[in-house]
């Protein structure tokens, strides 16, 4: 093993202990190096925006002769310096904006997923069978979620009403708790290796 890969080494046995500290005590420790984790992955994140997308875009732009062509890289590289803009304080309202058109549309784009990708399958898989069993609970999840209310109140379609919630609650509590168990099962996973890198490199060190 080279120096800098035994250095690379002895610092991940070091952060992963410091994690590990947390199945102790909140510590300091560990918010340290918690928040190295979330800077570090900040840092990596930006520096692959930039270099990966606006730069590359920046470069593009006086060399793109389609006029369609050097609109949309204009419109990108713009919407992208919006949303760069929401660091400075002084420029928030600019920052607000270009959060609030790539809200919108990463919205609209996953509405509308949802709904022709999703929903729509459904209905054409269960046409001439009568509702699928994840149409059905996709509808019972909406209505448990309130988007649609009864329109007269009696004790019949209250009953009804309270039934067909009661049922939407039940997929919201079994899809939360799969998606729970999915989760610890990915923890308990990173655990477990985590635990044999450290077994192994304390025992190679033994040697």
């Amino acid at each position: 093993m080279n120096p800098m890969e035994a250095v690379g080494t002895a610092l991940a046995v070091l952060l992963t202990l410091m994690i590990l500290s947390y199945l102790i005590e909140d510590t300091a420790v560990y918010r340290l190096a918690a928040s190295l984790l979330v800077g570090l992955s900040i840092g990596y994140f930006t520096a692959v925006m930039l270099w990966n997308v606006l730069i590359p875009q920046w470069r593009a732009l006086p060399v793109a002769a389609d006029p369609a062509r050097r609109a949309f890289l204009l419109l990108q590289l713009g919407l992208g310096l919006l949303v760069l803009a929401k660091g400075v304080p002084r420029l928030g309202i600019l920052g607000d904006l270009g959060l609030a058109i790539a809200l919108g549309v990463g919205l609209g784009i996953a509405g509308a997923g949802a709904l022709f990708g999703t929903i729509g399958p459904q209905v054409a898989a269960g046409a001439g069978q009568g509702f699928t069993l994840g149409l059905a609970a996709t509808l019972l999840a909406l209505l448990a979620a309130q988007f649609y209310r009864p329109p007269a109140r009696s004790p019949a379609l209250s009953a009804a009403w309270g039934v067909l919630q009661g049922l939407g609650r039940a997929v919201w509590a079994f899809t939360l708790g799969a998606l729970f168990g999915s989760a610890l099962i990915t923890g308990i996973s990173l655990l477990i290796g985590r635990a044999e890198f450290l077994i192994q490199t304390l025992s190679q060190w033994g040697r």
